[in-house]
This record gives structure tokens, sequence and C-alpha cells, in this order.
């Protein structure tokens, strides 16, 4: 379920986010790319990407040389040949289409698969739905809302006790004043 609807079933993104274009790199026409994803190495992979500016207008571009950086990438478009190219590029988004997603072991999630999840504890109590994630130094966080307030749970084996997205609940397991 996507934050805000009223529908109790989960819905997912048609397109997921897997990088984000800082700035143009060298003359030819590459691109500097802030990786989105845990696996950088999954851009040696692709055959296909999608560049959106921002506004959901998407334009399909095709890899042709990928280099990886620690905490960047660099990336060749053949669409793309020279630097006045990849700057009207800059800020935009690197995006597949969900299907081409690289299947996950089990127990492990995408993002996008968790967000609006209803949020539930142990004893079956109503939290709140699961409205965002978001990084810190310390770890990821999940950011529970509910009509009180927003709850900052950490995403760790010790506070989740279940994800069931066939039903889109998440049960967590939580110590004491962590819901207050």
């Amino acid at each position: 379920m996507q934050p805000g609807t009223g529908s109790d079933r989960v819905t997912y993104p048609d397109y997921i986010y897997i990088g984000k274009i800082t700035r143009p790199h060298g003359v030819k026409g590459a691109v500097r790319v802030e990786p989105l994803t845990d696996d950088p190495q999954r851009f040696k992979l692709l055959t296909r990407v999608f560049i959106n500016p921002g506004n959901d207008s998407r334009t399909e571009y095709t890899p042709d040389h990928v280099q990886i950086g620690n905490g960047y990438i660099i990336l060749q478009f053949k669409e793309v040949t020279s630097r006045d190219d990849a700057e009207m590029l800059r800020n935009s988004y690197i995006e597949i289409p969900r299907q081409e997603c690289i299947p996950l072991p089990e127990g492990r999630y995408y993002y996008f698969e968790l967000i609006g999840l209803k949020v539930q504890t142990k004893l079956n109590v109503p939290v709140g739905q699961v409205f965002d994630i978001e990084t810190f130094p310390a770890g990821d966080m999940f950011v529970i809302r509910n009509q009180q307030k927003e709850i900052l749970v950490p995403v760790v084996k010790e506070f989740i006790d279940k994800v069931d997205l066939e039903t889109g609940v998440l049960t967590i397991n939580p110590v004491e004043g962590l819901l207050d």
C-alpha cells in the first residue's frame, strides 16, 4: 500500500531508482553516478536503463562502459558522446523497470517492497505503517507513521520479527519505551 492511500493492497512502483547522475566525467560524455543500490556491481549487468530528470518522464539509454569506483560509478552511454550532452543529465535518476530487479535471497527485501507495509507488534497491536526507510551512520531505520506520531525503528533482526509481503504486514519486536 502506498503511504496515504486507503487501499489494503500493497502496490509497487513501476520503476526503481538505482543511481543518481551527479556530474559529467571527462569530455566524451561519461557521467559520474551515485549508486542508490547496495550492489554497485549490478551496473555491469545492465543492457538498458531509463533516465528520469525528476518529472517522471523517462528516456531509454544503453550503457556502453562501466567503471566502479569507491562510492561512485563512471558510466558511459552509447547515446551520449559529449560533455555538453552529459551535462544535460546532471541530477537525473537512473532507473530500471521493477521486473528487472535482481532476485534477492530469502529473507532479504528491496526497500520499495517494505514501504507501505502495515506494522504491528508480536502481540498483534497495530503500530502504524512503514512510510519510509532512512539511512543514518549507525544504520537504517524504518520510519513508521500513525495518526499520532512518527516512530523510528532500527532495521535489525532484533527488532524485526516477520516480514509478510503477501499480507502486507511487518511484525516488530519493540523494546520497552520504543513505541512511547
